[in-house]
């Protein structure tokens, strides 16, 4: 991976095919706890926009939301 291929002397990440699945697939299982986290709390605090903001903070983390 390259920070900026615009510049040609941007430093490079070199990560295998099989690691970097493995780091997505964990970065997606965090997402997921926090969204979880996020409509758990709204569920608390703001009982009657639980939905819409668990429904926009899936759509921005582009995940599907979970019923609570």
């Amino acid at each position: 991976m390259t920070l900026d291929v615009e510049q040609a002397d941007s430093p490079v990440v070199e990560v295998p095919a099989v690691e970097l699945r493995r780091l997505l697939a964990g970065a997606e299982r965090d997402l997921t706890a926090f969204l979880d986290s996020a409509v758990a709390w709204a569920s608390r605090h703001v009982p009657g926009h639980a939905g819409p903001v668990g429904e926009a903070l899936a759509r921005v983390l582009a995940l599907t939301p979970t019923s609570k």
